[in-house]
């Protein structure tokens, strides 16, 4: 019996990292971080699902033939975050990533599960991959987020996702008529959210805070075959590298949004934050 083929979307900046590293010390599944370049999928939908098909059949067979997978990685694994301490010559902080392979270390037949995770392409593509594969979504308190996306130095911190933008063009227009970068942050923020709500059930959302408090427990949702150990984890909601000189300013323009995130948070959620 062959595996599924899973697609894990979600928030930039919400946990999927955490997600994968937790299911990769599970026996019988392995969980690729971002391993797919957004820039040569074919942009017609019928196009990218074959490509993605046939992408997650390459990575099959490589994980079995040679105990190796293509993964973004730290020293040959998945990470449990991708960013780190700030650098003090950027003023952000470092990206932990040094490699394209992850080394497969535990025996696999062909009933192991795979997913994998590109948090925008995926996204923007819902539409059409939850007809061909099971698909779940990563989401996590939208001021966390957004304290999140201003301490590292990627395109969400200046309110910009390049592999969304490309699939979707409303997007991209309303991205690039925002002058305001705090303002474009929410835009994008509202957008992925949009997305799920539109093309997922309930079920198939993985809330950063869920994961912390059942130490991964959760993530049995995926496939209650699934050997999950418990492990305690540390919210970082409130992680002490953000910045908070700005933490009130964020608050404020989130409170004062409307947003596809109130759908899953409450302002008392982002409230309480603030204490």
């Amino acid at each position: 019996m062959e595996g599924k083929n899973i697609i894990l979307a979600g928030v930039a900046r919400s946990g999927s990292t955490l997600v994968c590293h937790l299911l990769n010390n599970s026996s019988d599944v392995v969980a690729l971080h971002e391993p797919i370049q957004p820039k040569i999928v074919p942009m017609k939908t019928d196009e990218a699902v074959a490509y993605i098909q046939n992408y997650f059949d390459q990575q099959r067979h490589l994980i079995l033939s040679s105990g190796i997978a293509e993964s973004c990685s730290s020293s040959g694994k998945v990470p449990d975050n991708h960013v780190g301490k700030f650098n003090s010559k950027t003023g952000k902080r470092e990206v932990l990533l040094d490699g394209k392979k992850i080394i497969i270390d535990k025996s696999l037949d062909n009933s192991f599960s795979l997913l994998i995770k590109q948090p925008g392409m995926f996204t923007a593509l819902l539409s059409v991959l939850k007809e061909y594969f099971p698909c779940y979504a990563t989401i996590r308190n939208p001021l966390a987020v957004l304290r999140s996306w201003n301490s590292v130095d990627m395109a969400v911190t200046n309110g910009h996702a390049p592999a969304a933008e490309e699939r979707d063009q409303l997007l991209k227009q309303a991205l690039k008529i925002e002058p305001d970068r705090y303002q474009r942050q929410l835009i994008l923020l509202s957008w992925y959210f949009e997305q799920y709500t539109k093309y997922l059930t309930e079920s198939q959302i993985i809330r950063y805070e869920d994961v912390i408090s059942t130490g991964g427990q959760c993530l049995s949702r995926i496939d209650s075959s699934l050997t999950i150990s418990e492990k305690k984890l540390e919210n970082k909601n409130n992680n002490a590298l953000y910045d908070r000189s700005i933490k009130n300013v964020l608050a404020e323009c989130l409170l004062d949004s409307n947003g596809f995130y109130w759908n899953y948070y409450s302002k008392q959620d982002v409230l309480d934050l603030l204490e």
